[in-house]
């Protein structure tokens, strides 16, 4: 079954969709992957800030994959991100904080 993802936050409700399919804890899940039961947590929390290499190993013990499709048409897409520097002017021009840098490379 194909899970559309557009935004990084739509990955918490799969995440966890797909583990509880599969019959897992969070713990078992880790053990799967050599992690604990906190940092699935927290993956589950928010996916967005972990590598593309970890969502794949993920996915993997889950038994599922990481399918990229074409949507369609340029118009269609969405243009390319501000740069960073622009996205935390813009998070503290609001009110907001600038979101916490994502783990190091490699790190679970």
């Amino acid at each position: 079954m194909d899970h559309p993802v557009r935004l990084a936050d739509q990955l918490r409700a799969h995440l966890c969709a797909l583990r509880k399919q599969r019959g897992l804890t969070q713990a078992q899940l880790g053990q799967r992957l050599g992690i604990g039961q906190v940092r699935v947590a927290e993956i589950e929390a928010r996916p967005g800030l972990v590598s593309t290499d970890q969502l794949i190993q993920l996915l993997s013990a889950l038994g599922a994959t990481l399918v990229l499709r074409d949507g369609g048409t340029a118009a269609a897409s969405p243009g390319p991100a501000p740069p960073l520097a622009a996205r935390k002017r813009g998070a503290k021009a609001a009110g907001r904080s600038a979101p916490p840098a994502p783990p190091r490379k490699g790190s679970w």
